[in-house]
């Protein structure tokens, strides 16, 4: 309305409103030429500040030949010559990355090339071989700096068609983690391909089916207290609440294609011995696909036709044949048919209630010690937290926890570790510590008490472990690392704002949200109004029936007076994403990295039947940012999430060091502990010594599988094996953070030559990405 209004007063005047902004323009212009200092010449200092807006957007060489040329012109200007020193570093980083990233690439399809032809030459033996080229391929992709014409390549099509075969051959054999290893690779170079997501999303329940109940699993404590009123009620809570309209006769049919895995894979009979009587088991798969049957000739149901004609059929027909716990069909068929609804609407059982909370309140009770865990090994200490039980009971990073109260942890996953090690406020649990330098094991007895979650870090630790949070204090400039949204969050950046604002007198923030998984929508929207002006939009959500729902900005404490950096990654998401979102659209500030993970998508939760054990967690709302963008990425989206202003690619390899060095700087030493060198801080954030391209999905059921996939079953033991590749792939590059280097660059010279980052329309990031990639 402001725009109207302006505009008809201008008419009202009768001014061309053309000449009036011509005027402002003009009028811009001399204030933009009064208040800077002149570089050079009229025509030398356009070439700065054309040298300075490609900076801002990334485009580094050609920052750098324009700074060249001004230099050549013989300018001696000291803020020219200190850009000038802080740009060829930079590039010369670049180029050197540049180097080492075709060096890989030309490594991974020569290695490809080989494996092609050896596969090739063992025919239907060389399965294995397949696998470990379409491994490379991946890996050759991540390296490429094109990757539409990669997707081209003779080698790469000729490899896709090998481990497609290769796949399917596993696929048949129940061999699932090795089809889902290629089918993870395949989605990777081909994102849009359906098939193969879909055949890694089989494989994948297979894999999830057989390790959670595996006969060392701890399925039974997961399923406690499940009960099927809690089922009910989540029907229910669907029908009137979720994003959209739920089609039943989807969520009927895909639950009970849920509980026929169960029951026709040979491997769960060790655990449920009702599997072993084959007459039960045909009985109950006859009358499970007459309900699947009948639900397929039917044009809809409801939910009371879901609930009574199906899930307690169901049920009764497993009290009849008593196969499986009736905790185990409830759970299972439960989570078949949420699947067709999305992938964040969730059942939250009576077992994971203490987990989810632990993430969204930012504290659990437990003794304060960051774990990891590696099949068939013990669990490995990474680091205490500060002040907490484990701390002050003298726990050091890579200490083992051989025992849990006396039971061996090295059948534990690290889900279950986590159970026995945590509990109620005031009770106990004794660990047996297994430490480099003594021969003996012993062991402590820890009380619980409620651990607070730091959810808020630094640059890094001083002597005394306590984070600095000056990443250059001549200049002046910040760095806040934000690894989650919890109800406390708020809380402790303020407090550390005031400290760097009053103490060390900021003038400038990093702020990174790199591998931020989001949290809660409250506290997303009181970081977003911290940074930004009163009377803003954060952001805006829409449900079922269009209405809408916006948050602004409040008129209390803002911290604007600076120029901030937001640096994002796939791996940020949710909250991270709203506010890196509202803080691009407001231009507050720059945004550095790769495209956001894009889960845009608001869940509630939802109490079930009058219980306090059990929630629906449910899709309700998406999200929308002030531009009108969405953030969500559905299967086939082409845009979603938050696009950097600048962007900086990682290779695999860089991942990796990056959260190397991430994870390094998070260890703090044990409270007696003098000092943690370079060699222990190897040990203790090393967790796999093979040089094998890894699967990059994030799902448990991959980590606990993969070291123990190398032994061979009798079906396998003439395969060919893979090429031996040992030594030949180690991470050799530097300990740099390619990201972080960018934003530093950009913020000196911000600073530096007070020179705002150039003004990219607000609508640019709102476009669809054009021509998506090729589907195979």
């Amino acid at each position: 309305m402001r725009y109207f209004r302006t505009q008809y007063s201008m008419r009202r005047c009768c001014i061309p409103l053309s000449i009036i902004i011509l005027v402002l323009l003009s009028i811009s212009s001399v204030a933009a030429q009064t208040d800077t200092q002149l570089i050079g010449t009229k025509a030398q200092h356009e070439q700065w500040i054309k040298c300075l807006t490609s900076l801002g957007t990334g485009q580094f060489n050609q920052a750098q030949e324009l700074i060249r040329r001004i230099k050549a012109e013989g300018i001696q200007d000291q803020k020219v010559n200190q850009v000038y020193a802080w740009l060829n570093e930079f590039n010369r980083s670049q180029s050197e990355r540049d180097e080492r990233r075709q060096t890989d690439y030309e490594k991974y399809v020569n290695w490809i090339k080989e494996e092609i032809e050896a596969a090739n030459k063992a025919g239907e033996k060389g399965k294995r071989l397949w696998k470990q080229a379409i491994g490379h391929c991946e890996w050759a992709f991540r390296n490429t700096g094109d990757q539409e014409s990669f997707r081209k390549e003779p080698w790469l099509l000729e490899t896709l068609e090998g481990a497609t075969r290769a796949a399917l051959t596993y696929e048949e054999n129940g061999k699932w983690y090795d089809a889902a290893s290629i089918y993870i690779r395949l989605t990777d170079i081909f994102p849009y391909n359906k098939k193969y997501r879909d055949a890694f999303e089989t494989c994948q329940e297979h894999i999830r089916l057989e390790l959670t109940y595996a006969p060392d699993s701890d399925w039974a404590d997961e399923t406690k207290n499940i009960s099927a009123d809690m089922t009910r009620d989540a029907f229910d809570k669907i029908k009137n609440e979720y994003l959209s309209e739920p089609v039943f006769k989807e969520a009927a049919i895909s639950g009970l294609k849920q509980i026929l895995l169960i029951i026709n894979n040979p491997d769960l009979a060790e655990v449920f011995k009702g599997l072993n009587d084959e007459y039960s088991v045909e009985e109950f798969r006859i009358r499970v696909n007459t309900l699947l049957n009948k639900v397929n000739r039917q044009d809809e149901i409801t939910v009371n036709e879901l609930n009574e004609d199906y899930f307690e059929t169901l049920l009764q027909i497993n009290r009849e044949t008593r196969l499986l716990p009736e905790t185990v069909i409830i759970r299972e068929f439960t989570n078949g048919a949420l699947k067709p609804l999305d992938r964040y609407s969730d059942m939250i059982w009576p077992s994971g209630v203490e987990e989810f909370n632990k993430h969204t309140q930012g504290q659990f009770p437990g003794v304060g010690i960051q774990i990891r865990k590696a099949p068939d090994e013990p669990v490995k200490v990474i680091s205490p937290l500060a002040n907490t039980p484990a701390y002050q009971a003298g726990i050091q990073p890579g200490d083992l926890i051989t025992k849990i109260n006396g039971v061996s942890s090295k059948k534990y996953t690290i889900n279950k570790a986590v159970r026995e090690i945590t509990g109620r406020p005031d009770t106990y649990v004794t660990l047996t510590i297994k430490r480099s330098g003594k021969d003996e094991e012993f062991q402590v007895r820890l009380k619980r008490q409620v651990i607070k979650i730091e959810t808020i870090k630094g640059f890094e630790r001083d002597e005394q472990d306590v984070w600095k949070f000056m990443i250059d204090p001549n200049r002046k400039i910040g760095y806040i690392r934000m690894t989650n949204f919890t109800e406390r969050t708020i809380d402790e950046l303020k407090s550390i704002l005031q400290q760097l604002k009053q103490e060390q007198d900021l003038q400038g923030l990093i702020f990174d949200l790199r591998n931020n998984p989001g949290g809660t929508l409250k506290s997303a929207i009181d970081v977003s109004d911290l940074f930004l002006p009163s009377h803003k939009n954060i952001v805006s959500t829409k449900d079922r029936y269009g209405q809408p729902w916006v948050k602004s900005t409040s008129s209390s404490l803002h911290y604007t007076d600076f120029p901030m950096i937001v640096l994002v990654n796939g791996a940020s998401a949710s909250a991270a994403e709203i506010v890196a979102g509202a803080l691009q659209v407001h231009r507050r500030a720059r945004v550095i990295g790769e495209r956001t993970f894009g889960k845009g998508s608001v869940q509630n939760l939802l109490l079930l039947n009058t219980s306090d054990v059990a929630f629906l967690k449910l899709t309700t709302q998406l999200y929308y940012l002030p531009n009108g963008r969405c953030l969500h990425k559905d299967e086939d989206s082409t845009t979603w999430g938050v696009d950097p202003d600048v962007e900086i690619k990682l290779v695999p390899k860089e991942i990796n060091k990056v959260y190397e060095l991430r994870l390094k700087k998070d260890i703090i030493k044990g409270k007696d502990q003098e000092e943690l060198t370079e060699e222990s801080l190897k040990y203790i954030t090393e967790y796999r010594s093979s040089t094998q391209p890894e699967d990059e999905d994030k799902d448990e059921s991959k980590e606990s599988k993969e070291d123990t996939d190398e032994v061979e079953d009798e079906e396998e033991e003439h395969d060919l094996p893979p090429i031996d590749r040992e030594g030949q792939d180690l991470n050799d590059w530097p300990e740099i953070d390619p990201q972080l280097d960018a934003a530093f660059l950009l913020m000196r010279v911000r600073l530096e030559t007070d020179q705002a980052w150039p003004k990219q329309p607000i609508d640019m990031v709102a476009l669809p990405v054009p021509n998506p990639p090729t589907t195979h």
